[in-house]
């Protein structure tokens, strides 16, 4: 019998050391809103996604999201939103929805699950799932997206099973 785990063979060319030290740290822990269960605060877990999206080049970041882990690839995708420079938003989320081999492990306070990285990114990082109730004003972050880009993207979203 074999435990054979995917990310043993992945190809770690053109990631920095400091970065795959991260990715690795970052693998096991998940996406977290911030709040662990019992009210304890999850800071270092979010400082840690935060960093990598931060530090990662863009070279780094699209290279991750081929990586064969969910929380790993949601981190690579949203590092890519999240860099002013890069230009292929909508074409990057279609992708990510598309995305679906490897679930995102997420946990808000008490609760954790297994959430498809599309949805993560639509409802938690770009916060325009129109099924939901918005999110105030304040909490948004403006990734430059047209409404015509929204609706392509939400269209695609809303096929998903």
């Amino acid at each position: 019998m074999s435990n054979y785990e995917p990310n043993w063979s992945y190809n770690w060319n053109g990631i920095r050391t400091e970065i795959k030290d991260s990715i690795q740290v970052a693998e096991l822990r998940g996406i977290t809103s911030g709040v662990g269960g019992m009210g304890v605060s999850t800071k270092s877990e979010v400082d840690r996604r935060r960093w990598i999206m931060r530090n990662a080049t863009e070279s780094e970041l699209l290279k991750l999201t081929e990586y064969p882990n969910g929380t790993v690839k949601a981190i690579a995708y949203e590092g890519l939103l999240r860099k002013r420079e890069f230009a292929d938003r909508t074409e990057l989320t279609l992708r990510a929805i598309q995305d679906t081999t490897y679930m995102v492990d997420y946990q808000s306070g008490c609760i954790g699950w297994n959430r498809e990285i599309g949805e993560y990114l639509v409802q938690d990082v770009l916060m325009i799932d129109d099924q939901i109730p918005p999110f105030p004003p304040e909490m948004q972050t403006e990734f430059g997206l047209t409404e015509i880009d929204k609706e392509k993207i939400l269209s695609e979203y809303k096929k998903r099973p």
